[in-house]
């Protein structure tokens, strides 16, 4: 999928992005839309108008979806040195609170150790994290600016996923699960019940996509496990948010109880069941030993995701201040 920038077609295209009335347009090298894309390639290859106008209208992309899948697509031919520092929590915190006080009064040591380079960015393992479960729960998941942060972070990942998935970009589904899941490993913290995501991912992707998929198993392996409301009271709620996301967990979870012997048991934990994000790839362009050495020696490509999609969350939030 790498494009050879010295032999690349230097031809244009522009894209308008947008409803018509308010539609930015975009000028892109027509190799670097058709490297990534069946989509494109064959709308600006063959005999459609596209071709002619070398144009293409995509009413239903916002400009900052697009102008992230463009940065996404630059990365691809970078060589840089194969460490990445990994984005911390703070990231989604842009105010200063009480709570964010707490967070600078202790050293980078204490909230983010030296990660294990042993693993890749989406393997499970010790992490070795020295800050405590009960600090992180204090300082981000029970932080309102916080969770707000990430639930916008994760709408910016369904969007760039929805777009990977309606204009046929394989490798972009691939990467932004591989940010997801190394962002959950790196964090400590899984999705699952985020109400306005799962409900717009059921509303702009089938019901078997991987996006979906990731959310079902976190749902089903951290969120049911949590103490708090008995099973009954959990599934009403599953039910309450989405009959068909009800249903796909209460299947894993089923999955997850039966006997060992049974062929199609999942993993009793939760590492089992995503050792890393290949078990949520499609492989389509990266057979499953490239994309682990992949994701091994191009670790800024899933760091600039979500650096991406913490810096969209946190122009959303402004915006909606501001309105």
């Amino acid at each position: 999928m790498a494009l050879n920038f010295l032999t690349m077609d230097l031809d244009t295209v522009t894209v308008h992005v947008g409803k018509a009335d308010t539609s930015v347009d975009i000028t892109v090298y027509r190799d670097i839309l058709s490297a990534v894309s069946p989509y494109f390639r064959s709308a600006f290859e063959g005999p459609f108008v596209e071709a002619t106008d070398r144009s293409i209208s995509l009413t239903d992309v916002t400009e900052q979806t697009f102008r992230m899948f463009l940065q996404w697509t630059q990365t691809q031919n970078n060589q840089r040195p194969s460490g990445a520092t990994f984005p911390k929590h703070e990231i989604l915190i842009r105010r200063s609170t009480a709570k964010s006080a707490d967070i600078n009064a202790m050293s980078p040591t204490e909230l983010h150790p030296p990660r294990n380079t042993t693993l890749a960015l989406d393997e499970a393992g010790d992490r070795n994290l020295s800050i405590s479960n009960k600090d992180l729960v204090r300082l981000y998941f029970k932080n309102p600016e916080w969770v707000e942060g990430y639930r916008l972070s994760l709408l910016s990942f369904l969007r760039l996923y929805a777009f990977a998935d309606k204009y046929n970009v394989p490798q972009l589904r691939d990467d932004v699960l591989t940010a997801m899941v190394s962002q959950s490993m790196s964090w400590n913290g899984w999705p699952d019940l985020e109400q306005g995501v799962i409900e717009l991912a059921y509303a702009m992707l089938p019901s078997s996509s991987k996006f979906i998929r990731f959310f079902v198993l976190s749902t089903a392996y951290v969120w049911l496990s949590q103490d708090g409301n008995c099973s009954a009271t959990k599934l009403r709620i599953l039910r309450e948010l989405n009959e068909d996301f009800a249903f796909d967990v209460m299947v894993v979870q089923n999955q997850r109880l039966q006997h060992k012997r049974l062929p199609d048991r999942m993993p009793s934990r939760f590492e089992g069941a995503v050792p890393n994000a290949c078990i949520l790839h499609e492989h389509l362009v990266q057979d499953a030993e490239h994309c682990r050495k992949r994701v091994r020696d191009q670790p800024y490509i899933f760091t600039g995701l979500i650096e991406m999609c913490a810096q969209d969350a946190s122009t959303t939030a402004k915006e909606s201040e501001e309105e």
